[in-house]
């Protein structure tokens, strides 16, 4: 009889609170409308600054790099749940502009962090 293969994902503990924490690494791909002016974009843009700043300083998101040649990034979030990652993509102001990947991560065996 085979065993079923389990996937552990990486559970640390949230610095701040103490709870349990998952990493996502999230690939965020942007496309405005055509149609949408220079300035509606200006807009977006930052309130996208000041809603990741405050993901940032809260703990939940961990790193963000900006992938070259491309208005996309790739964010790492450490967050306690599936549906806390969702809470926060869906509140991004460009969610609706958004393609977006999401891996969940875990803890490899020749880490030494």
């Amino acid at each position: 009889m085979t065993r079923p293969t389990v996937v552990r994902v990486a559970v640390n503990q949230h610095p701040r609170s103490g709870e349990s924490i998952v990493k996502f690494l999230c690939r965020m791909q942007i496309q405005f409308p055509e149609s949408m002016s220079a300035e509606e974009v200006a807009q977006k843009q930052a309130q996208e600054k000041e809603y990741s700043q405050g993901l940032q300083e809260a703990g939940e998101l961990e790193a963000i790099y900006r992938v070259v040649g491309q208005y996309a990034n790739v964010s790492i979030f450490e967050v306690e749940s599936n549906q806390r990652l969702h809470e926060i993509l869906s509140g991004f102001p460009m969610y609706p502009y958004m393609t977006i990947e999401t891996t969940p991560l875990c803890q490899h065996p020749n880490s030494i962090r």
